[in-house]
């Protein structure tokens, strides 16, 4: 970022010019906020990223009869199992909400790591009400050491078709945070998980992730700042598209991108003050496992 005398009164000068337009929005744009990547003005940035590696994919169902033994005790059966895993009513509740690998929390926590090392201060994180998910951002703010708390918003779920046999049963925001989870218990959502439909067409999921985008960027537009969402593989397209003022694509496009979207693999959006919207944008810490973003556009 150039921080001469010249950028500040080129960002001074867009400030008045926003003032005389939208009076109600130019608090907004401070000189403090206003970055720069080449040669474009940027705002606030919003990381979309997909959750570490799962246990049921990376071992299969079988895990869980592996790993309990009749009384629901459990036993690390292999070293890249949890070491030890959050009580829960039964442990077969951990087949339809996965928990992280051990390698899986490791990449979340390299990720945060990364982050950290180039200066992204990220102050709002939002997570999926799945287990995995909330484990990834746990790590990746422990990562970043950032005293950061995770709001859990049931809209950031992946596709309900996927769950016409029934949803996940997932774990409070309170019993998470008795548990030592960073998590607001307070936080009030979106919408409520017994609001997800069970048939929701992938039209209909695009619709409720960009509902969910819009309502945390209008309710952190005043305070600021860099936002996280921690989410499932196809996210990172459902968060972003119409966003970036892109069609929705069909089902069979969804499908036919989903491969490409690896462990914790994150895109970058920011807020660019000319021409005055979100673009996707290289992210600014290196990619794990070769992901491009570029799939996305």
């Amino acid at each position: 970022m150039n921080t001469g005398k010249h950028s500040v009164n080129r960002a001074s000068h867009f400030i008045m010019a926003t003032k005389k337009r939208n009076p109600s929005s130019a608090r907004y744009f401070k000189t403090s906020s206003i970055k720069e990547e080449n040669g474009l003005q940027f705002t606030r940035r919003l990381f979309v990223m997909r959750h570490g590696e799962r246990c049921d994919f990376a071992f299969g169902k079988q895990w869980v009869a592996r790993s309990f033994d009749e009384k629901g005790n459990y036993t690390q059966a292999d070293l890249n199992l949890p070491v030890s895993l959050i009580p829960r009513d039964s442990q077969n509740d951990f087949l339809k909400d996965s928990p992280l690998t051990e390698l899986g929390m490791f990449q979340a926590r390299s990720t945060g790591q990364a982050l950290r090392r180039a200066d992204v201060d990220i102050k709002h994180v939002y997570s999926s009400p799945s287990f995995r998910c909330v484990q990834t951002a746990q790590n990746v703010i422990d990562g970043m050491q950032s005293n950061a708390k995770i709001c859990i918003e049931p809209s950031a779920f992946e596709w309900c078709g996927w769950y016409k046999n029934g949803m996940p049963s997932w774990l409070s925001p309170a019993y998470l945070s008795s548990h030592g989870y960073r998590v607001n218990a307070e936080h009030k959502p979106l919408m409520e998980a017994k609001d997800l439909k069970h048939d929701e067409t992938v039209p209909e999921y695009y619709d409720r992730c960009h509902k969910l985008v819009q309502h945390i960027l209008k309710l952190h537009e005043e305070d600021g700042g860099d936002i996280l969402i921690v989410a499932h593989a196809g996210s990172l397209d459902t968060f972003t598209r119409q966003l970036c003022g892109k069609k929705i694509r069909t089902s069979q496009e969804m499908h036919q991108i989903l491969c490409n979207f690896t462990y914790c693999c994150l895109c970058c959006l920011a807020y660019y003050t000319k021409p005055g919207k979100w673009l996707l944008t290289n992210p600014p810490i290196p990619t794990l496992q070769e992901f491009d973003w570029k799939v996305l556009l």
